[in-house]
């Protein structure tokens, strides 16, 4: 869904989300939703506010044990979009990013595409590891079982390491 700054209005407006295509259903096993809203109002004659958020649960894997794991995922976002990016990118210089700039986002034309919104915060609300359980133990590193459901009879690997040779001193 795209709102065109000429349709918004000084006072919020809510808006469902609409699911036009925006959603990665290729890249991520959705389970459940994704739903959420989303307001926005102008705030300037060039400038918009926007605050949203978005939910959705998807099927993923133990990074560990490979397991299935649901996901519940879930974004709020707040921006301020601006236009006029040319302006932006010519007075730039090699600045260092200010917090108050981090939710502010410059574009080329007066359309806010929330969909492109959607998907960026969904992303980013995937976490970096995706475990089972906190205590997950993860497969065997010889025959593959899965630690958590067995126990397997497997020696398990030395890794060379540059303290083997604390570990050499410890056994005397």
């Amino acid at each position: 869904m795209k709102l065109l700054f000429t349709d918004l209005e000084q006072s919020e407006t809510t808006y469902p989300l609409i699911d036009d295509g925006w959603f990665p259903v290729e890249e991520l096993n959705l389970v459940d939703g994704p739903e959420g809203l989303t307001k926005a109002a102008l705030t300037g004659s060039s400038e918009a506010m926007v605050k949203g958020q978005v939910r959705c649960t998807i099927l993923s894997s133990c990074d560990r044990c490979c397991t299935e794991v649901k996901l519940d995922l879930a974004a709020d976002f707040v921006y301020i979009c601006m236009i006029g990016r040319k302006e932006y990118e010519r007075g730039r210089q090699e600045t260092e990013c200010r917090q108050e700039d981090y939710n502010k986002l410059y574009l080329n034309e007066p359309v806010i595409d929330l969909g492109e919104l959607y998907r960026e915060q969904l992303y980013l609300s995937i976490p970096s590891q995706v475990l089972c359980d906190d205590l997950c133990r993860g497969l065997c590193q010889v025959c593959g079982k899965d630690m958590n459901q067995t126990a397997c009879e497997c020696e398990q690997i030395d890794q060379e390491s540059p303290f083997a040779v604390l570990r050499q001193l410890k056994d005397r």
